[in-house]
C-alpha cells in the first residue's frame, strides 16, 4: 500500500503547485484581498516554464491525472524521470534567481510591496517541501518498483512451473491412456475367456457378434504388434477364444437346421409329386431361416479376416446339404421311379418329365438355400448333381437301348432346346448344376444318335435291298400319271365354271414325315401348261433318297455343325452308291435310258434337297503315303552288301533318310460327288441317245474319213472314189438316210415322253436334249458337207439327205407331241 499513497502524495503535490502557479497571474487586480493579489507575476519565460512542467507531468501519467481511481494503472517513476525534474527545477530555480523582481508588474511603475519577500519565502520553503515530497516520493517508486520486479518473476516462474505440470500431467494421460488401449487387447484374452467357458444360452448367441468384432480386432492388432513381449502367446490364445465361440455358432445353426428336419415326419410316405409337396418340404423347413441368416452373413462377412470363418461356414453349409439331402433323397429316388413305371413306353413324355421335375427342384433347392445363406456353396451344387445323377442314371440305361433316330431325335430337342435353351440360359447361376447333368445327358443321346446312324445308313440305306416294286421304272410313274390324269379329269370337270385364280386350291404342299422338307405337287397344269410327274412326290422317290434326306434334316437340328458335316458326308456318299445300285438293277431290267433317267432325276432331288441345309459335305481324311517307305526297304534290300558302308553310300542311312513315312490330307466334298455322278450320268445319257438317233450316220462318216484320209496319204497314187464303196454308193446312201430319218421321227416323241415322265421340268428336259440335239445337228452337217464334196448332183438327188432345217422341223414336231 505504500507505493500507492507515495504516489498520489506526489500527483497532489505537483497538481497543486501547477494550480498555484496559474494562480500568479490570473488573480483579478482590483481584487481588495491583498493576500490573494498577484504581487509577483510570471513574465514569459516562467509562464514558459510552468508550461514545461505541465507537460512534463501530463506525459508521463497522461489522462490518469483525471481516473485517480484506477490507481493500479498508474505508471511508476523511475530514476532517471526524476533526475530529470530535479535538474528541471535547478534549472529554472537558477533562471529567476538571476532575474531582478523588479522588473514585473507594478515594480516596474515604481510601487513598492513589503510582503514580496515573506511570500517569495514562502513559496520557496513550499517548494523546498515539494522537493523533498518528490524525493520521497521517488523513492517510494524505486522501493515498489523492485517489489514489483521480484514479484512479478516469482509470478511469471509460478505460470512456467505450472504449465509445465500440465503438459507434464498430460503427457502422462496420454501414455497411460496408450498403455491401457493396448493392455485391453490383452486382457481381453483372458475377459473372452472366462465368458466363454460357459457355453451361452441359445437367446444369447446372438450378444457373441460384438465379441467376434472385438476378437477379430484382437488379432489383428497382435498380427501388426508382433514385436510385443508374449504377443505370440496371447495370439494362439486368442485363436482359441475365437474357435470356441465360432464352434458355440456353428453349433447353434446345427441345431436349427436339425430342427427343421425334424419337423417333417420321416414315418409318412411323402413324395415330391404330390400336391402338398412344396408345403411340406420347404415351408416347414424355411421357418427358421433368419434365426440362421443374422449369424450366416455374419460369417460371410468375416471370411476374407480369418480362415476359422470360412472353414466354420462350411461346416454349417455341409450340415444344410446333409440334411436336406437325408429329407429329400429316398423322395426324389421314389419320384423318379415313378415316372419311369408311369412312362415306361414313351422315352420322350419320361425325359421330359423328368427333367422337368428336377428344373425345378433345383430351382427350388436353390431359394431355399438362399433363405438361409448368402453366399454360394459347393456342397449346395455336389447335393443338387446327386439329385440330378439319379436321374441321369436311370435315363442312362435306357437312352442306351434306343434304335429309333425319330425318338433320339426328339429327345435331343427336348434336352437341347426346352430344357437347356428355354429353361437353363434363363436361370443360368440356379440351374448350373442341372446344366452339367443335361448336358452330360444330351451327349449321350447324340453319340447314341451318332452310331444309330451309321448303322441305319449302312444297313437302311447302303445295305438296301430294293423290292420289285423299288425299282419298277418307269410302270410305277405310268401308273402314277394315269392315277393323277384321272383325278385331273374328274376335278375339272367340277371346278369347269371357276376362274384360273381358284385352281391354285389344287395345289398340295406335302412333307416328309418326320422332317421340314416339303414337296409340292399338283394335279392340275402348271402355269406353262405341263403337268408334273409322279416322280416329285416324294412316296415316289426311291427309299434310299428319302431315308437320306429324313436322317439329313434330324441331324441337322440334333448335332454340331462339325459332326454333321462329316456324318452327312457319309450318309451322301452311301445314298449316291445305293441310287446306282438301283440304276444298274433298272437297266438290266428295262433300258439303261430309264436306268441313265433314274439316276438323273434322284441326283437332283438330292442336289436341290441338301441345298438348304448350307454346310459343307466335305470332311478331311489322313492317309499314311507308304510309298517312300516301300521304295527305300527295296533299296535296302538290294545294297545289303554296303550295309556297314563308312561313306556317303550306306544302306542303312540311305533307308533312314528315304524310308520316312508322309502323311498326306485329301478332302472328300458329298456335293462334289453328286456333281460329278450327275455330271456323269448325263454325259453318258447324252451319248446313248446320240448313239441311238444318229449312230449309223457316225459310222458312215468314220468310215468315210478312213478312205479319205488314205486317198490323203497316198498323194500321186491311184485315189479310191468313196462312192464306189459298197457303204457308201447313193442307193446304199439312201437307204441309210431315209432309215436314220425313220428312226428319229419314231424314237423321238419317246424319248420326250420318257424324259418328261421322269424330269417332270420342262428347263431341265431342254437343258439335258440341247446337247443331243446339237450332236444330231452337227452329225447331219457333217453328212452334207461329205456328199456335197465327194458327189455329184445327180447323187445328191439320188441319196435324198434332208437339210439341218429339216432335222430342226422334226425335232420340233415330236416335242409338240
Amino acid at each position: 500500500m505504500q507505493p500507492n499513497s507515495s504516489t498520489d502524495s506526489l500527483q497532489s503535490s505537483l497538481s497543486s503547485l501547477i494550480d498555484r502557479t496559474t494562480l500568479w497571474d490570473n488573480s483579478p487586480k482590483n481584487d481588495d484581498n491583498k493576500h490573494d493579489k498577484c504581487v509577483a507575476p510570471l513574465n514569459d519565460s516562467a509562464w514558459q516554464s510552468v508550461s514545461l512542467l505541465n507537460d512534463l507531468i501530463e506525459s508521463k501519467y497522461g489522462s490518469n491525472t483525471n481516473n485517480t481511481s484506477n490507481t493500479s494503472e498508474l505508471i511508476p517513476w523511475t530514476n532517471a524521470d526524476l533526475k530529470q525534474l530535479d535538474n528541471w527545477i535547478e534549472q529554472t530555480l537558477g533562471k529567476y534567481d538571476s532575474t531582478p523582481i523588479s522588473s514585473a508588474g507594478d515594480l516596474q511603475q515604481g510601487k513598492a510591496y513589503p510582503n514580496t519577500f515573506e511570500h517569495i519565502c514562502l513559496w520557496e520553503q513550499q517548494c523546498q517541501n515539494l522537493y523533498n515530497d518528490v524525493n520521497e516520493a521517488v523513492k517510494y517508486l524505486d522501493t515498489l518498483h523492485d517489489t514489483y520486479t521480484k514479484v512479478s518473476y516469482k509470478t511469471n516462474s509460478l505460470y512456467r512451473a505450472c504449465e509445465q505440470l500440465l503438459a507434464d500431467q498430460t503427457k502422462l494421460l496420454n501414455i497411460t491412456e496408450c498403455i491401457e488401449n493396448r493392455l485391453s487387447y490383452f486382457d481381453d484374452v483372458d475377459r473372452f475367456s472366462k465368458n466363454l467357458s460357459i457355453s451361452p444360452l441359445v437367446s444369447d448367441v446372438k450378444q457373441l457378434i460384438p465379441a467376434l468384432t472385438r476378437i477379430d480386432e484382437c488379432l489383428a492388432y497382435f498380427d501388426t504388434h508382433d514385436s510385443f513381449k508374449q504377443s505370440l502367446i496371447y495370439k494362439n490364445q486368442m485363436k482359441q477364444v475365437l474357435f470356441k465361440a465360432l464352434n458355440i455358432i456353428k453349433a447353434h445353426i446345427i441345431h436349427i437346421l436339425q430342427n427343421s428336419s425334424n419337423t417333417i415326419d420321416p414315418n409318412k410316405n411323402h413324395t415330391l409329386l404330390s400336391d402338398d409337396a412344396y408345403t411340406l418340404f420347404y415351408g416347414r423347413f424355411r421357418i427358421n431361416a433368419p434365426k440362421v441368416k443374422v449369424l450366416a452373413e455374419e460369417l460371410e462377412q468375416r471370411c476374407s479376416r480369418n480362415p476359422e470363418y470360412e472353414k466354420t461356414l462350411f461346416d454349417c453349409h455341409e450340415c444344410y446339404a446333409h440334411e436336406r439331402r437325408m429329407l429329400l433323397a429316398a423322395s426324389v429316388q421314389s419320384a423318379i421311379q415313378d415316372l419311369a413305371i408311369k412312362h415306361e413306353r414313351d422315352m420322350c413324355t419320361l425325359v421330359r418329365g423328368g427333367c422337368a421335375f428336377l428344373l425345378h427342384l433345383c430351382q427350388d433347392e436353390y431359394q431355399l438355400f438362399y433363405q438361409f445363406f448368402s453366399k454360394h456353396s459347393v456342397y449346395l451344387d455336389t447335393m443338387l448333381a446327386e439329385f440330378c445323377n439319379v436321374l441321369y442314371d436311370n435315363l442312362r440305361s435306357r437312352i442306351i437301348h434306343v434304335i429309333h433316330l425319330e425318338t433320339l431325335a426328339e429327345l435331343v430337342t427336348i434336352l437341347k432346346v426346352e430344357m437347356i435353351e428355354e429353361h437353363v440360359k434363363n436361370s443360368a447361376k440356379e440351374l448350373s448344376t442341372f446344366e452339367t447333368v443335361c448336358t452330360q445327358m444330351l451327349e449321350d443321346v447324340q453319340e447314341r444318335l451318332v452310331y444309330r446312324t451309321q448303322v441305319y445308313i449302312r444297313n437302311e440305306i447302303l445295305g438296301y435291298k430294293p423290292s420289285p416294286g423299288d425299282i419298277a421304272y418307269p410302270e410305277k410313274l405310268e401308273m402314277m400319271q394315269k392315277i393323277a390324269q384321272s383325278l385331273k379329269e374328274q376335278r375339272a370337270s367340277r371346278l369347269n365354271s371357276q376362274s384360273s385364280a381358284d385352281s391354285s386350291s389344287d395345289i398340295v404342299f406335302e412333307t416328309i414325315p418326320g422332317t421340314d422338307l416339303s414337296v409340292i405337287s399338283s394335279s392340275m397344269s402348271t402355269k406353262d401348261g405341263q403337268t408334273s410327274s409322279p416322280a416329285d412326290l416324294h412316296g415316289m422317290w426311291y427309299p434310299t433318297v428319302r431315308r437320306t434326306l429324313v436322317c439329313l434334316s434330324k441331324l441337322f437340328r440334333c448335332l454340331d455343325r462339325n459332326i454333321f458335316q462329316g456324318l452327312s458326308q457319309e450318309t451322301l456318299t452311301m445314298c449316291v452308291q445305293s441310287l446306282i445300285a438301283a440304276s444298274e438293277l433298272i437297266t438290266k431290267r428295262q433300258t439303261p435310258m430309264d436306268g441313265r433317267l433314274f439316276l438323273i432325276k434322284h441326283l437332283l432331288i438330292l442336289r436341290e434337297q441338301i441345298a438348304p441345309f448350307n454346310v459343307d459335305f466335305a470332311v478331311k481324311e489322313m492317309v499314311i503315303d507308304f510309298t517312300k517307305l516301300k521304295e527305300a526297304a527295296m533299296k535296302f534290300l538290294s545294297k545289303k552288301s554296303k550295309l556297314l558302308s563308312m561313306n556317303r553310300d550306306n544302306a542303312f542311312l540311305d533307308f533312314l533318310l528315304q524310308g520316312t513315312l508322309q502323311v498326306k490330307e485329301s478332302f472328300i466334298d458329298s456335293k462334289r460327288e453328286v456333281d460329278k455322278h450327275l455330271k456323269q450320268t448325263c454325259e453318258l445319257y447324252i451319248a446313248d441317245l446320240s448313239s441311238l438317233l444318229c449312230g449309223t450316220i457316225r459310222q458312215y462318216l468314220q468310215r468315210a474319213q478312213v478312205i479319205l484320209k488314205l486317198n490323203h496319204d497316198q498323194n500321186n497314187i491311184q485315189k479310191v472314189s468313196l462312192r464306189e464303196q459298197p457303204f457308201a454308193k447313193p442307193e446304199v446312201m439312201h437307204d441309210l438316210i431315209i432309215e436314220n430319218y425313220n428312226l428319229m421321227k419314231k424314237q423321238l416323241p419317246d424319248i420326250f415322253k420318257t424324259m418328261s415322265l421322269y424330269l417332270a421340268n420342262k428347263d431341265t428336259e431342254q437343258i439335258l436334249f440341247k446337247p443331243i440335239k446339237n450332236n444330231m445337228q452337227q452329225a447331219y452337217q457333217e453328212l452334207i458337207i461329205l456328199i456335197r464334196d465327194q458327189y455329184s448332183e445327180e447323187d445328191l438327188q439320188i441319196i435324198g439327205c434332208p437339210s439341218q432345217e429339216q432335222i430342226s422341223l422334226l425335232i420340233s414336231t415330236s416335242l409338240s407331241k
